[in-house]
């Protein structure tokens, strides 16, 4: 191997190191973790990291697409077991801030949202909004769920849970008045009052 090869192969090699130190190190202490702490883990200097990842932003840049299509992939897994609208969306509801609480990157994706459903997000949540939105419109159709809740009202709340859980100062409750709002969004039939 000549001696370029040889440095691209080990450029990559700190590359991976630094992904999965990354995963490990946000995990562990959030995505404000300090950088020296990610160089720590995968065994190479505080200059190596700068070298390949110039700003925290372009690693959490480079980590979000797998954390998404993992979401993707489990959020998918899990729907596949749910048999009618309300508790598919239940179900969307529940995945999704199990998602978030466990995994950094993918509650970073979603924290780093504009605030509207209008703007489309380049680091892929729109494909997992997209699943809520369809869903939303089946328990409409199904008239299960209030026509005033909104593809605005399901992003809101998934927003509203990734701002909360990164704040330490948050209120103790805050999840339960999450849940709250799912709640008081579905229709009531007269045998259910």
């Amino acid at each position: 191997m000549t001696r370029t090869a040889n440095a691209r192969q080990d450029a990559r090699d700190n590359t991976a190191k630094l992904q999965s130190a990354a995963l490990v190190v946000f995990a562990r202490l959030g995505i404000n973790a300090p950088l020296e702490a990610i160089a720590k883990e995968a065994g190479v200097s505080i200059g190596t990291l700068y070298n390949r990842y110039a700003t925290r932003e372009e690693l959490l840049e480079a980590l979000m697409p797998g954390a998404i299509e993992q979401a993707n992939s489990t959020l998918t897994e899990a729907l596949k077991e749910s048999s009618d609208p309300k508790s598919s969306l239940e179900l969307f509801f529940n995945t999704m801030m199990d998602l978030q609480r466990t995994d950094s990157m993918l509650n970073a994706a979603l924290h780093a949202l504009p605030n509207t459903t209008a703007s489309t997000n380049s680091d892929g949540c729109d494909e997992l909004l997209a699943i809520g939105y369809r869903l939303l419109d089946q328990c409409h159709t199904a008239k299960v769920l209030s026509e005033d809740f909104g593809k605005q009202d399901l992003f809101n709340i998934l927003w509203l849970f990734s701002k909360a859980i990164c704040d330490p100062a948050a209120p103790n409750d805050w999840e339960h008045t999450i849940r709250l709002l799912i709640d008081a969004a579905w229709v009531r039939h007269p045998t259910q009052l």
